[in-house]
């Protein structure tokens, strides 16, 4: 809030400043007040309507807020004034995905990636809309790529954990739950995982210990009480 009143003091001697303006939005963003951020964005491309960084903060808040066809919108925008975008074609991939236009969002994440080479968060978002679209090999191909350029991705790990389970490979499934784990010790849900591999393993002791780990980080953790009552059956 502090950093909010600094900006706005700023803006009462600059209110031409469309940097503000975006510094504004960006640190409303920072407090959940989307509302507000979208607001300051709006006033940034008044005063410079071609600013593709504002029309990619925009859409972030706007998609956040549930406006997925404004999201769009601006996104496209922000890719018209700056062609080699790709954090926004990356962006504007998600929200397709959540319109459920996964064909769409695939060229989209594709296209980000073709622009930036190096970028592991947009071969994750591929891997989780191909896996929606059903193709467990291509998820599990974008997981890898996704963790050659960041091999401490976690997350990245845990989705091809679920895909390799998918497709029945328990074992490296549980290879890669736990490669998890040795990044980041304390992911309840590779715990959970693991847990729901080593039962289809038959390994019910096993998987009661795992279930039990992810309740120690995670006390409320709905399906894991639902697997472990199924376990103990």
């Amino acid at each position: 809030q502090q950093a909010l009143d600094e900006v706005s003091q700023f803006l009462q001697k600059f209110p031409s400043s469309p940097t503000l303006f975006t510094i504004s939005g960006a640190t409303n963003m920072g407090l959940g007040q989307l509302d507000a951020a979208v607001e300051n964005y709006k006033q940034a491309l008044s005063l410079k309507p071609d600013y593709a960084e504002v029309y990619n903060n925009m859409g972030v808040a706007l998609q956040g807020q549930g406006k997925l066809e404004e999201a769009i919108e601006v996104f496209n925008k922000a890719v018209v004034f700056n062609p080699d975008y790709a954090e926004a074609y990356n962006n504007l991939g998600n929200t397709l995905k959540d319109q459920g236009k996964l064909e769409e969002a695939v060229e989209a994440i594709n296209e980000a990636v073709l622009l930036k080479s190096d970028y592991a968060e947009a071969y994750f978002n591929l891997g989780i809309i191909l896996k929606d679209q059903g193709s467990i090999e291509g998820a599990i191909e974008a997981y890898n790529k996704a963790l050659a350029i960041k091999p401490d991705y976690a997350d990245a790990y845990n989705n091809m954990g679920v895909a390799l389970k998918e497709q029945g490979n328990l074992a490296e499934a549980i290879d890669a739950y736990k490669s998890v784990l040795f990044i980041k010790p304390d992911y309840a849900d590779a715990y959970y995982n693991i847990g729901t591999a080593l039962k289809d393993q038959g390994k019910l002791e096993e998987a009661i210990e795992a279930y039990n780990k992810a309740l120690a980080l995670k006390p409320d953790y709905a399906d894991v009480y639902n697997h472990m009552g199924l376990a103990l059956q």
